[in-house]
């Protein structure tokens, strides 16, 4: 099924290489948004990701953030990217994020939806809307590092337009929709 999907994936994610900085509703904090940061690159005709998530609050006193990491293969199939990643340390979940590249701008955002469960003991699946924010493809670590972190809703670090993409969502007869 991988090697299917791979072949049938379109070779416009060769253009979505890079860093970005992730932005999602927490799964497991509700009225926080987690920022954490991915790279994608092609590995052996491959296209695959490292997402590094902030798993504690930074809002505690603490400078020091621990973190889970994230390994994931990525697929451009009709017009959509699918990615698709577990964490690598426990190896206990495996979530999903769809995004959805724009073809008149440069894509130095993208929207979609990430599916995953919460962190917490009940392990409850949830979804919520996703922002990718491109660093381009040479992004200093360190720089794009001190921005992992968890954030409240309304912190004013987080923009006007990120706040509105993270919002623009509803169930519809059922189904979570992007509006």
């Amino acid at each position: 099924a991988v090697e299917h999907l791979r072949q049938h994936s379109s070779s416009q994610l060769q253009g979505l290489i890079g860093h970005y900085h992730e932005y999602a509703y927490s799964m497991s904090h509700q009225g926080r948004i987690l920022c954490s940061l991915v790279s994608v690159k092609e590995l052996d005709g491959h296209f695959v990701y490292e997402r590094i998530e902030p798993s504690e609050s930074s809002s505690s006193g603490s400078d020091r953030t621990s973190c889970h990491r994230y390994e994931g293969v990525a697929y451009y199939l009709g017009d959509r990217l699918f990615l698709i990643d577990y964490e690598s340390l426990a190896t206990s979940e495996i979530n999903q994020t769809i995004l959805i590249p724009s073809f008149k701008t440069k894509n130095a955002r993208l929207n979609g939806l990430k599916m995953g469960v919460t962190a917490c003991d009940h392990r409850v699946p949830v979804c919520s809307r996703v922002v990718w924010s491109s660093l381009g493809a040479k992004a200093n670590g360190q720089d794009a590092f001190r921005k992992v972190r968890e954030y409240r809703d309304d912190d004013q670090e987080l923009d006007s337009d990120l706040k509105a993409r993270l919002e623009k969502a509803q169930v519809i007869d059922g189904v979570f929709r992007i509006i």
